[in-house]
């Protein structure tokens, strides 16, 4: 069996794990498929009373689609295409918004990686009257997503990917990182999004972002943001879906074990 084989059976696995109905990779209909992950997200509760909801950090270069990934997410619940944040271009790092769906999840977003010192996301210190020493678990981000562009892996600057680096060394939190983009780095995804996985390309790009930046490629999730589409598109909803499934199981895990441990000091 070859290596690409391999990762798609990887990869069917992933999918069908949690909704062993729908075999994308088969080409059968995934119609039903985001209904089915938008009730898992909408029953969801957090493992604890002390946490009433799980926070999400999404950061990244600028012109990542940190912006973009907000929209999709609102896009999912609202099931309409819903623009909360404007997009910022490749060459701005936009704003710092916030995300709060009807859900007990929130997402913050931060101003995008530069690489000049003092431009974009900078790192705040104990110094900053704004910094909290002792927050408390409910109060905590219990997951950092980084969104990286597949088109623009093997070209980012060495200083932007230093400051990824040191933000995923401090954080101590669990990791994922959503492969924005997909259409741009592959012209087969780009015409047809069900062969994503198939795509050897995309998965070139997925083992590079996990040797650059030491994510695991099994929780690394190429996804696509809405750029051009009108109309919602189920696809695009279905690799969102899939990756926020997975990064909510690692959050509440995380809350999980540090609520053991708090009670037992």
């Amino acid at each position: 069996m070859s290596e690409i084989s391999k990762a798609i059976n990887c990869f069917t696995r992933k999918w069908s794990v949690l909704f062993p109905s729908v075999y994308i990779l088969c080409g059968i209909s995934v119609s039903d498929r985001p209904d089915e992950m938008v009730k898992f997200l909408e029953d969801f509760k957090v493992c604890t009373q002390e946490v009433t909801e799980l926070r999400f950090l999404l950061h990244g270069p600028v012109g990542a689609g940190k912006s973009s990934t907000f929209n999709i997410i609102k896009n999912v619940f609202e099931g309409r295409q819903f623009v909360k944040c404007l997009a910022s271009s490749e060459n701005s790092s936009g704003t710092s918004p916030s995300l709060h769906v009807k859900l007990p999840f929130a997402f913050y977003d931060v101003m995008g990686l530069e690489k000049e010192q003092r431009r974009g996301c900078t790192l705040m210190t104990s110094s900053n009257k704004c910094y909290v020493s002792k927050p408390s678990l409910n109060d905590q981000i219990h997951c950092l997503v980084s969104v990286i562009p597949a088109d623009k892996i093997g070209i980012m600057d060495g200083e932007v990917i230093r400051k990824l680096k040191i933000i995923r060394d401090q954080a101590r939190i669990p990791q994922k990182l959503f492969m924005t983009k997909v259409d741009k780095a592959c012209i087969r995804t780009k015409k047809d999004l069900t062969m994503i996985y198939q795509s050897k390309k995309i998965k070139e790009k997925m083992t590079e972002c996990s040797d650059l930046l030491g994510i695991p490629i099994n929780c690394i999730f190429p996804v696509k943001n809405y750029h051009e589409e009108t109309e919602m598109n189920e696809m695009i909803n279905s690799l969102m879906l899939s990756a926020l499934i997975h990064t909510v199981h690692s959050a509440n895990d995380y809350v999980k074990r540090s609520a053991s441990r708090l009670l037992s000091f």
